[in-house]
């Protein structure tokens, strides 16, 4: 039995799936299975993923949508192995990833291991540096001081005993993570070990599900405190506004900037190279 369980949900993401797969296949860690689950897609995904033929290969080609929660959730029951990494269909991991994290993970007492990453774009071309920040407290997750969720390695039985909730659209990490920053140890890697892929979902489209979700966090941890509620969804509300506003402009490019440090011309080829060493076309 495999010591890592690697778990990623699909949904319409025929043009990134093979390069996150050939990514994890890259792994300088060899001993791991990888789990899909096809979340009803209805593009050529499954085909694509059918294509790589390994036997660390889990494939599960469901026809009906259940939405990214509940995939999760399959995902983390159906994992028999002692650590559970997350990953999104459309990110590329380091080839180390697997092998630092899981040095960390039996090395240290932290329970819960996360990483800086790369930012790229839907060309898999570089853009920037995307810093991971350690969270410590409540108080951390409600600043969005918080892992970057598809760089999560996590002990298995921690997840299956506190599951993804239902409800918390877009935000189901932060309210993982708010439930148990103060019972489990967090530990940052304090390099890049994924490419990130910033804008293959436009902005405004994730927050406008962000809204709801953001509703009820505010109702289930602060159902008696009117004012933080209304300040939540005000500024949720505000950023829908600001946006929306900038893609009809089409100045996306914005808000993309904001999300990552840039790199000098050498760090930026450097990570490129490797880039293109796991997320080759053919």
């Amino acid at each position: 039995m495999s010591l890592i369980s690697i778990g990623i949900s699909v949904y319409n993401t025929e043009k990134y799936i093979k390069y996150a797969i050939q990514s994890v296949l890259a792994q300088t860690h060899t001993d791991f299975e990888l789990i899909i689950i096809n979340d009803g897609s209805t593009d050529n995904t499954a085909k694509e993923i059918k294509k790589f033929q390994d036997k660390r290969i889990v494939f599960i080609d469901d026809k009906e949508n259940k939405g990214l929660i509940f995939r999760l959730n399959q995902l983390v029951k159906l994992s028999k192995s002692e650590f559970f990494i997350r990953m999104d269909a459309d990110d590329i991991m380091f080839p180390t990833r697997l092998e630092k994290q899981w040095e960390v993970l039996i090395n240290t007492n932290a329970d819960i291991i996360h990483s800086d990453a790369i930012s790229i774009n839907n060309q898999n071309e570089v853009l920037g540096y995307k810093k991971s920040v350690s969270v410590r407290n409540k108080k951390d997750v409600l600043k969005g001081c918080i892992p970057i969720h598809p760089s999560v390695a996590i002990k298995r039985d921690i997840l299956f005993n506190n599951l993804y909730q239902q409800g918390f659209f877009q935000m189901e990490d932060m309210e993982l993570w708010y439930r148990l920053v103060e019972n489990y140890e967090f530990v940052n890697i304090n390099e890049p070990l994924l490419y990130y892929r910033e804008d293959s979902t436009k902005t405004s489209v994730k927050h406008k599900k962000m809204r709801k979700g953001l509703a009820n966090f505010g109702q289930k941890y602060f159902s008696n405190d009117f004012i933080f509620r209304s300040k939540i969804i005000v500024a949720s509300c505000f950023k829908y506004y600001i946006y929306t506003v900038l893609e009809f402009f089409n100045k996306e490019s914005i808000l993309l900037e904001k999300r990552y440090i840039k790199l000098s011309s050498s760090d930026c080829k450097k990570y490129q190279e490797i880039l293109n060493k796991v997320s080759f076309n053919g």
